[in-house]
Parts: structure tokens; C-alpha cells; sequence
């Protein structure tokens, strides 16, 4: 399913210059940008996806909501609706255990995509949809205090 962008929920704000793509101060660039707010309306698959393929966190900044949210505001300007929906499908075939042929010769892609899968619960509020393949005993939505990102022996 692809995530939704309305349109009409586009709306755009103040010229300004000194300022770079996400609002910081940049001194000395004289560009005149537009501050553009965009509504999108994103699955857990699409975040997982995301953040997995596109996102560059590393295992470290999996712990910090707030780098992941950041991190996901540079995934989803540098990735088309096609490329996310593949990240999407690529990312629950890992979080399945079951990864797609290319993404199978890391070994540590499932553990990450499971990885990835707690910090877009914690960050984001959504959780793996009902109905996908179990993992530890419960959803991820389920078990995250539980696992309070530890190993699973699962894993």
C-alpha cells in the first residue's frame, strides 16, 4: 500500500535566506527558500522501510527518538514513493526472517530491521500490524517492554 500525501494539505510559508533545507541557520547562503509543509501519512512498513534502507541510523542512534525522527526527515526527502514501497516490502521480509535475496548476505539485517522495528514502536507509536509473523512470543507492539532493547534469543 502506498503511504498518502493530500495535496491540498500543502501549504507554504515566509521566504527566507541564511537558512538551509530543514530550517537551520546557514550563514552566508543567500538562496531564497519557501518553508513548505507537506502532510504524509506513513505505515509502519513505509517507517521501517524507511529508516532501514534510507535512513542511515546507525546502532547506536537507534536509542534516541529524536535523531530517529531527524533521521527520518532526510529518508523521506531523498526517496521516491516506488523506492519506499520496496524498502517497505524489503524491511517485513527481514522483520519476517525472511529476507529478500540481496539483502540476505548481511548477516545482521534481521537483527537491525528488528532493531529499527522497536525504535519506530518507541518513536513513533505504531507497532508491527496484527497479524504479522510472531517474534519473541508476541508483535513487537507487544513485547517492547519486555525486550527494552535487548536481545532476543530469537533474534
Amino acid at each position: 500500500m502506498m503511504p498518502v500525501i493530500e495535496a491540498d494539505r500543502v501549504t507554504a510559508g515566509q521566504l527566507a535566506s541564511n537558512i538551509e533545507v530543514f530550517g537551520g541557520p546557514e550563514p552566508g547562503d543567500s538562496t531564497v527558500r519557501v518553508a513548505v509543509r507537506v502532510s504524509a501519512h506513513l505505515s509502519f512498513a513505509d517507517l521501517l522501510g524507511l529508516l532501514t534502507f534510507e535512513g542511515e541510523l546507525t546502532w547506536g542512534e537507534l536509542g534516541d527518538d529524536a535523531v530517529v525522527r531527524e533521521s527520518l526527515q532526510y529518508a523521506v526527502l531523498n526517496t521516491t514513493l516506488d523506492t519506499m514501497e520496496s524498502y517497505s516490502r524489503r524491511a517485513m521480509a527481514a522483520l519476517r526472517g525472511e529476507p529478500k535475496p540481496g539483502d540476505a548476505g548481511d548477516p545482521n539485517i534481521v537483527r537491525f530491521v528488528r532493531a529499527v522495528a522497536v525504535a519506530v514502536t518507541r518513536a513513533f507509536g505504531v507497532a508491527e500490524p496484527e497479524g504479522s509473523r510472531r517474534l519473541c512470543g508476541g508483535p513487537v507492539g507487544q513485547v517492547l517492554e519486555a525486550l527494552s532493547m535487548a536481545d532476543c534469543e530469537t533474534w
